[in-house]
């Protein structure tokens, strides 16, 4: 049975709209805002890729006695 393409969001790793494949990734590239499209390793179909970078902090008091 074959997936109907849609839009699809990961915080892991980009999933193909394709068949749902998470792409194995090690940083790199796709932390890249430069990157636009994707072959995916499973059904070698391209996709598009939008990459978004989101930095948070968290602060805590130092122990000042």
């Amino acid at each position: 049975m074959t997936k109907t393409p849609e839009e699809t969001y990961s915080t892991d790793a980009p999933e193909c709209p394709y068949c749902g494949h998470k792409q194995m990734h090690d940083g790199g590239s796709l932390y890249d805002e430069d990157l636009t499209e994707m072959e995916c390793g499973r059904c070698d179909r391209s996709f598009d890729v939008q990459v978004y970078h989101s930095t948070s902090w968290t602060c805590c008091p130092r122990d000042e006695a």
